[in-house]
């Protein structure tokens, strides 16, 4: 534009033009960004890391926090920073553009702010977490738990007797006594998984061939949801568990429920179908008392490719967590077991030609054979001693 003429030049028209797809493009980001802001807001997962119960977990809240606290307050200073030079050092209609701003070549009192300040920060961010790092490392004074991460569910061991031999051997739903720091020995049978339930404490990897020793707690009974936080193959996203604190009466009451035996059913469709379980299910699936073959003749032990189902209907879910075991008003979900023994991959991907998941029965069993199986399975066990809420 030159002196006298206020007509806009052709440069100064296409800068204008520029710009304007340039301001509509960061609308559209922006909308975008608040529209996903919103949407996480309408999560239903049960899965909370922002709400610690147990002690170890409010640890690492404290020490998430701060460092968060610290993040945002260095992002905010160097926006700050950045608006206030764009708007100082903006170019502006009157500046000759031949004119160019003082070059220089580095800056030591700068540069040597922006490098002291961030090694004094992670300094201090080092010395809050080393003393919490070997705080919730190692083996506590508690009762031990055997967890086995196995694709895709969760195996619980306890060693009720302390002789070496697990007496009680569950899955999906790892019970503790409140108020006693519980530990875990985790490891894996075959990829490498990670335990994590957020209210009770952090991540802690099971990997084959190693022991890794971890410590939960919770203060209050309540049922804290987690999952596998490792990426282990095909159904990795629907590796889920949770663990159920009871009372310690409620404890000991689940402790010797659990040590006992099944038997065999009396009703006839229940008879028909444990025979059912015993042609097709044994060869993976341990009963303790009447189907043991998968345990290598000690159902104590392991319960071979998938989980060990003598108090199956003492948990709160089953197919490591992924659907509800009973309904919200207490009755069994019979639906979504039905369709889980008919055809599991169609209901949760594995790979079960490679003993990674439950086959289909689909073309093997008519309805009939389903009812009788299901209704067989339904006599594993009591009641839950803690529902979801």
């Amino acid at each position: 534009m030159t002196a006298g003429n206020t007509k806009p030049t052709q440069e100064s028209t296409n800068s204008m033009a520029t710009r304007r797809p340039t301001l509509h493009r960061a609308v559209r980001l922006s909308g975008l960004f608040v529209l996903i802001t919103a949407l996480t807001s309408c999560a239903t997962g049960r899965i909370d890391p922002t709400d610690p119960v147990g002690d170890n977990a409010k640890q690492i809240d404290g020490i998430m926090r701060l460092s968060g606290y610290m993040a945002v307050a260095v992002g905010v200073f160097v926006a700050v920073a950045i608006v206030v030079v764009i708007i100082k050092f903006r170019e502006r209609p009157d500046d000759d553009p031949n004119d160019l701003p003082k070059q220089i070549h580095g800056n030591k009192k700068a540069e040597l702010t922006w490098t002291i300040i961030p090694v004094i920060l992670l300094v201090f961010l080092t010395v809050v977490t080393i003393p919490a790092v070997f705080d919730l490392s190692g083996k506590g004074d508690g009762r031990t738990i055997k967890v086995e991460g196995q694709q895709w569910w969760w195996q619980f061991s306890y060693d009720v007797d302390e002789d070496g031999i697990p007496d009680i051997v569950t899955a999906n739903d790892l019970v503790i006594p409140v108020g006693e720091e519980v530990n875990l020995e985790i490891l894996s049978n075959d990829v490498i998984h990670s335990f994590w339930i957020p209210q009770l404490n952090g991540k802690k990897d099971a990997v084959p061939g190693r022991v890794h020793h971890w410590r939960i707690s919770s203060p209050v009974p309540g049922i804290f949801y987690g999952e596998c936080v490792e990426f282990c193959g095909l159904s990795h996203a629907n590796m889920q568990m949770r663990t159920v604190a009871l009372e310690q009466d409620d404890y000991d009451a689940w402790v010797e429920d659990q040590m006992k035996v099944s038997s065999v059913p009396t009703s006839a469709s229940a008879k028909r179908g444990y025979d059912l379980f015993g042609r097709h299910c044994v060869s993976c699936h341990v009963v303790n008392g009447v189907y043991e073959s998968a345990a290598n003749g000690n159902a104590n032990l392991t319960s071979g490719y998938a989980p060990n189902l003598t108090h199956l209907m003492t948990r709160t879910s089953f197919a490591g967590s992924v659907f509800e075991l009973y309904n919200d008003d207490g009755s069994l979900n019979i639906a979504d077991l039905r369709e889980w023994v008919r055809n599991a991959p169609a209901q949760k991907p594995s790979r079960p030609d490679n003993r990674q998941g439950m086959v289909s029965f689909a073309e093997i069993l008519n309805e009939a054979d389903l009812d009788d199986l299901v209704t067989y399975l339904t006599t594993l066990g009591g009641h839950p001693p803690l529902m979801p809420s």
